[in-house]
């Protein structure tokens, strides 16, 4: 397993707790069952995200797995919303994330991710497991093809779901009641009006992009503004960009031009 530092986790506790995040997040909380897990983004009221949650039910209980720079923060604002329900919410501090590969064998409690291939451990702090940076940084080269950004405090409540493609991670449902920004989430959705898409891209600049950098995206000679969201060292030089841009979807990305530098698209979804 490796250690996945950029990662930790919210305890919710308490009779209430599942109401109050099915209240507060994007996806159905209340139709988990126990061991059951999916993607939820915890939205501000303008419908932007705030963090990408993975969210398990065990037995009565939640944990929560997010942005290890924002959980701090997230847990002292949902507390914030508590008002009278019955929850408690803790960082677990005493517990970290670990990344397992499919041939690794199995973990109890352990999370199947999107592609099939992985899955996430939360488990105590104490349990063996690779704090390799290498591997990380290929564990998250990995998430971001599967269209897994989990944000950080310069993309926090910047972008709606739509933008960031986190639809296609189950982490939106549009039949379910309200919850902090759900009106303009759905209204986005029903009258389609998306102008801003997610566009993944390889290639290899030699510099390394910061969440929010601007790059530009070439096609057919003509040039698209993006916002870089995260980005991601793979093998081989090759680095990996998750952007945002108005580039309409059917276009094809040739080139990408950033910091003066224009180097070609090795990839693009």
């Amino acid at each position: 397993m490796v250690k996945l530092s950029n990662l930790s986790a919210i305890s919710f506790s308490g009779a209430d707790a599942g109401s109050f995040l099915h209240n507060q997040l994007s996806a159905d909380i209340n139709g988990l069952s126990s061991g059951d897990a999916t993607f939820a983004c915890y939205c501000e009221p303008r419908g932007r995200v705030l963090a990408l949650m993975l969210v398990q039910r065990v037995n009565a209980e939640y944990n929560v797995i997010l942005s290890a720079a924002l959980a701090g923060t997230v847990a002292e604002r949902l507390k914030v919303y508590r008002l009278r329900a019955k929850v408690d919410i803790a960082v677990m501090h005493d517990h970290v994330v670990s990344g397992l590969n499919a041939d690794e064998g199995t973990a109890a409690a352990a999370i199947a991710l999107p592609d099939g291939q992985r899955r996430l451990v939360l488990g105590a702090a104490s349990e063996p497991a690779s704090a390799d940076a290498a591997l990380q940084e290929a564990w998250k080269f990995a998430d971001l093809k599967s269209g897994i950004c989990w944000l950080g405090e310069a993309t926090s409540g910047e972008f709606l779901p739509q933008m960031l493609g986190f639809e296609e991670l189950g982490a939106v449902n549009y039949r379910k009641g309200c919850y902090p920004g759900q009106e303009i989430v759905a209204r986005t959705h029903y009258l389609g009006k998306v102008k801003r898409h997610p566009r993944l891209l390889d290639c290899r600049l030699s510099g390394h992009p910061r969440p929010m950098d601007k790059v530009n995206i070439i096609s057919d000679g003509q040039s698209h503004e993006a916002v870089v969201v995260d980005c991601a060292a793979g093998v081989d030089g090759i680095i990996r960009l998750l952007t945002v841009t108005r580039m309409a979807p059917e276009l094809s990305a040739g080139m990408i031009e950033y910091n003066a530098e224009t180097v070609g698209v090795t990839r693009s979804s």
